[in-house]
């Protein structure tokens, strides 16, 4: 992973089990979108504490300079967690995001733009379950790869939204999974790299892409002595709110 943010610390995050050895992302299993982001926090908040010194909230201001980086929030965090990002001259985006109940878990969530200002906080049991939060430039937002890995399955399409919404790719596999897009109407190709994991259909990964009609591919790469039979597995491209 490419960053401009020092070493940041990525590979020592506190991961939940279920994520499996690797992995970027984590969230209960094979969820749809509308359960895994949204615009407001509800459910039953039961009280769950991420670990002590967890804290409620944390801002931030992100300026990524080099060619091909652009701003990345990392949210590790129990419960729910609302990410809120503005690009600098836009509008306020805010989802509520998912992460495990009974551990913390971790989301890399992409902003698509080069300068933002950010803050997550907590929304989930007694308001203290973020657990590690920062901001960071990235070209991929985790694991860039090697020139060993494989190609083994992808899937690809088109979706487009109706006003207002934007389009939101998740999916389920094995492997070194690669969320892939560009604007139909063209530009530049987008890539949501969320590194490897070995479980098969628990850990979801989700990508806000910040359009409206998409041309998309999922891809599932093979780790060379680690992961050899990458898969695809379910995959779903919907709409979300745009902001």
């Amino acid at each position: 992973m490419s960053t401009s943010v020092g070493a940041l610390a990525v590979g020592t995050a506190v991961l939940v089990p279920m994520i499996g050895s690797g992995s970027a992302q984590a969230a209960p299993a094979a969820p749809s979108a509308a359960a895994s982001v949204s615009g407001s926090a509800s459910g039953s908040d039961s009280g769950v504490v991420a670990a002590a010194g967890g804290f409620h909230s944390k801002k931030g201001t992100l300026k990524c300079r080099k060619p091909g980086e652009t701003a990345w929030i990392w949210d590790s965090a129990a419960g729910r967690s609302r990410v809120s990002w503005k690009p600098a001259g836009g509008r306020l985006v805010s989802r509520v995001w998912k992460h495990s109940h009974d551990g913390i878990s971790t989301r890399t969530v992409p902003t698509w733009r080069k300068s933002v200002t950010w803050k997550v906080t907590s929304v989930y049991g007694n308001k203290k379950n973020l657990s590690k939060v920062y901001g960071y430039c990235s070209t991929q937002g985790w694991r860039v790869g090697k020139a060993s890995d494989r190609l083994s399955q992808k899937k690809s399409g088109t979706k487009t939204c109706p006003a207002g919404k934007v389009v939101y790719i998740s999916s389920g596999g094995i492997g070194n999974l690669k969320h892939r897009f560009k604007s139909t109407g063209g530009g530049a190709l987008h890539t949501h790299n969320f590194g490897g994991s070995q479980q098969v259909l628990v850990t979801e990964r989700a990508t806000p892409t910040e359009m409206r009609s998409v041309k998309w591919r999922v891809e599932a790469w093979s780790i060379k002595n680690s992961i050899p039979n990458a898969q695809v597995g379910r995959v779903k491209a919907s709409c979300i709110s745009k902001y």
